[in-house]
C-alpha cells in the first residue's frame, strides 16, 4: 500500500511525463522558438560544456546567436567570465534553456496562425494566379492572336 508521500511523487511524475510527451509531439520547431526569445535571458551548454547566460539580440537559421551581458562557466564550473556581447557557432550548441513561459507564448502564436489559416482556405476555385478557365477573349490559350474559328474553312481573319 502506498502512502501520502508516495502516491503524490507518483503523481508528478504522470504531470511530468505527459507535459514531455506534449513537448515531443508538438510541432514547434527550434528557430521559431528563437526568434520569439530576442531580448529574453537564455542559458546556453555548449557540446564541450562550457555554459552561457545571457540575453539573446540575434539569430540566423544555421542557429548561429549572439548574446550580450553574458556570465560564461567553464566545463568545471569553477570559472566564471562576465562578457559584453558573444557570438556562438550554432553546431557547437548542445541544448539551449529559454523561459517556460516563452514555450506557452510560441504555442499560442502557432495555433492561432494555425486557425486563420484554415479560416482562410477557398472553396476549391482557381488559386490566386487563376485556372484553366477561358483564355482572354481575342486570344488563344498562349496569349497569342485567335485567326479563324470553327467554320466552314474559308478566308481566315
Amino acid at each position: 500500500m502506498l502512502n501520502e508521500d508516495e502516491k503524490e511523487k507518483l503523481a508528478t511524475d504522470a504531470l511530468k511525463r505527459d507535459q514531455l510527451t506534449e513537448l515531443c509531439t508538438s510541432t514547434m520547431l527550434p528557430l521559431s522558438l528563437l526568434n520569439a526569445a530576442q531580448n529574453k535571458p537564455m542559458l546556453v551548454e555548449l557540446k564541450n560544456g562550457e555554459t552561457f547566460n545571457g540575453h539573446l539580440v540575434n539569430c540566423d537559421n544555421f542557429m548561429n546567436i549572439t548574446l550580450r551581458e553574458v556570465y560564461q562557466t567553464n566545463p568545471d564550473g569553477d570559472r566564471f567570465w562576465k562578457l559584453k556581447e558573444c557570438y556562438i557557432r550554432g553546431s557547437t550548441i548542445k541544448y539551449l534553456r529559454v523561459p517556460d513561459t516563452l514555450l506557452d507564448t510560441v504555442k499560442e502564436e502557432q495555433n492561432r496562425a494555425r486557425e486563420a489559416n484554415r479560416g482562410s482556405r477557398g472553396t476549391g476555385g482557381p488559386g490566386p494566379r487563376g485556372g484553366r478557365g477561358a483564355p482572354i477573349r481575342g486570344r488563344g490559350a498562349r496569349g497569342t492572336p485567335v485567326r479563324g474559328g470553327r467554320g466552314r474553312g474559308g478566308r481566315g481573319a
